[in-house]
């Protein structure tokens, strides 16, 4: 099995060529509504998932935790979820889906300032 900072790094590469492509939709076809969910998938996807995985590499002690692998599901929720809820809040579909991406988000960034704060020595 691949290691934590593998999962964080893949999907936020994933999210990333996604983020790209959806980019690209929105030159060609000079329709750029949904700007903020791109963003938002572009931002929360790519950036933070490889910055937690970079983390995780960088403090492997931190990545042998069940908290680290909880914080990869909640915020792998997220990553997936935050650019198609902000599109579909923008667009007037509605904002329950962003409304559980952002909760998703936040609470990992939560989790993710605990794993950092108790493995402070690490890095020091």
């Amino acid at each position: 099995m691949k290691s934590l900072p593998f999962w964080f790094i893949m999907v936020g590469a994933v999210l990333a060529l996604l983020g790209m492509a959806w980019g690209i939709q929105m030159a060609i076809t000079q329709d750029h509504a949904l700007a903020p969910g791109h963003a938002h998938n572009n931002l929360v996807g790519f950036v933070t998932m490889v910055i937690y995985g970079v983390y995780y590499k960088l403090v492997p002690a931190a990545a042998q935790t069940r908290l680290a692998l909880v914080h990869f599901w909640v915020a792998l929720l997220g990553a997936l979820t935050i650019g198609v809820g902000v599109a579909m809040a923008t667009s007037g579909q509605g904002e329950w889906l962003a409304q559980i991406a952002s909760i998703a988000t936040i609470v990992g960034m939560g989790i993710f300032v605990y794993i950092i704060f108790r493995n402070r020595a690490a890095l020091a």
